[in-house]
């Protein structure tokens, strides 16, 4: 039997994973397949230019100048266990017999594909989000053919055109259910494999999310915020341009894990960075509402994601998000509004209007409790500039 082909690879999986299109799933990929596949890019020249070409355009939307890409093995790896994850849930491998043993190995094979090095490299970063930025909407659709004397169940693939022949002669009828990340990467077989690669794309975490997926990790990805440009992208993404409830999932998902950041024992300089980026977010509301009619008037999203009737349906987080600039208040004023906002008087009379109605749809004892959380890890007196970049005296020169 011939042995697979890594241009084969690219073509019928890494090529739609990232451009979009159906994924072909095959028999597991060991890890020697993985090694060989390395030493044969240089001979699928064509695909992987088609690869990369691929990320680079998706790139292309959230900074201006995009890095030059060039698939490694790393990638290679994460995309053949992400491979093995899909395989674990395919229908054609109860066909194939894949005892529990089988698919003990399959499962081990597939986390140690996916458990590559951690990275800080902006490029490697914005590497791997192109290539799984489409792990959140992979999904499958599974047909049921009914016709006079019969029907059939296809999961995954097109019926064969013999059976939807003479659709109104032979009464066929197809049924079609959408199968998604819950159902195919949120189950028991593949959930951590699917934890264990998103560590690795803390990017794709930050700019989207589904409410099956594994929660982002705040210290695997707060070194992305010291990145003017990434941030930007990040915020923009996380505010669009929708009805007031969809507009604040994204960042009530990134507060609430803001709030097991505070659990644990992280960074002093993370959790400033972090809690500037939540604060900026909040600014971005109150942005979005500067050319309201009435300049004073109270904000229609705040009264309609924090009304006391819908409290029961806020989203994790929530809270923690427009709490949290009156509890840097009496923690950090430096970190309670963003700066520049003074600048732009119309924006600091509506975030003036934002935290007065949040103080009044939130209890004292929400904000107070945030506080006394802040209080923990924001210890560290900051020194004033001028005292950082003041030239040494005569004294400290004699003592040296």
């Amino acid at each position: 039997m011939a042995r697979p082909h890594v241009s084969g690879f690219l073509d019928k999986f890494v090529r739609p994973l990232v451009a979009g299109g159906e994924l072909h799933i095959g028999a597991p990929i060991p890890t020697p397949d993985v090694d060989r596949w390395e030493s044969e890019l240089p001979h699928a020249s064509v695909e992987l230019v088609a690869v990369d070409d691929a990320r680079t355009s998706v790139l292309s939307t959230l900074v201006v100048r995009p890095p030059a890409l060039v698939l490694e093995r790393d990638d290679l790896a994460l995309a053949a266990g992400l491979h093995n994850a899909l395989f674990l849930v395919h229908p054609r491998a109860e066909r194939w017999s894949v005892s529990d043993r089988q698919r003990r190995r399959i499962i081990d094979n597939a986390l140690s594909l996916v458990s590559q090095p951690l990275t800080r490299s902006r490029t490697r970063v914005m590497a791997r989000h192109a290539l799984l930025h489409n792990l959140f909407h992979l999904k499958r659709n599974d047909i049921v053919v009914s016709w006079w004397t019969g029907r059939a169940r296809f999961q995954g693939q097109k019926p064969s055109a013999r059976l939807t022949a003479w659709p109104s002669v032979r009464r066929v009828r197809e049924d079609i259910t959408v199968v998604d990340f819950d159902e195919l990467l949120a189950v028991p077989d593949t959930a951590p494999i699917v934890a264990t690669l998103l560590r690795r794309t803390p990017l794709t975490q930050l700019l989207d999310s589904h409410p099956g997926a594994p929660p982002l990790h705040w210290e695997d990805a707060v070194f992305l915020l010291r990145d003017a440009e990434l941030a930007r992208a990040i915020a923009y993404r996380l505010v669009p341009d929708v009805q007031p409830r969809e507009q604040v999932v994204g960042p009530a998902r990134l507060a609430a894990a803001f709030e097991q950041m505070l659990e644990r024992a992280p960074e002093e300089a993370d959790v400033r960075a972090v809690t500037a980026f939540l604060v900026h977010l909040s600014a971005l509301y109150a942005l979005g509402e500067i050319h309201l009619r009435e300049i004073n008037a109270k904000s229609p999203l705040i009264s309609t994601v924090l009304a006391a009737e819908a409290a029961g349906q806020r989203p994790r987080g929530l809270t923690t998000l427009f709490a949290l600039p009156g509890a840097l208040a009496t923690v950090d004023p430096r970190l309670a509004t963003p700066p520049g906002i003074e600048s732009i008087p119309a924006l600091a009379a509506r975030w003036r209007i934002h935290r007065a109605q949040t103080a009044e749809l939130l209890s004292d004892a929400v904000i107070d409790a945030l506080a006394q959380r802040l209080r923990r890890h924001l210890k560290g007196e900051r020194r004033d500039p001028s005292e950082v970049v003041a030239l040494p005296t005569r004294e400290t020169e004699s003592r040296t």
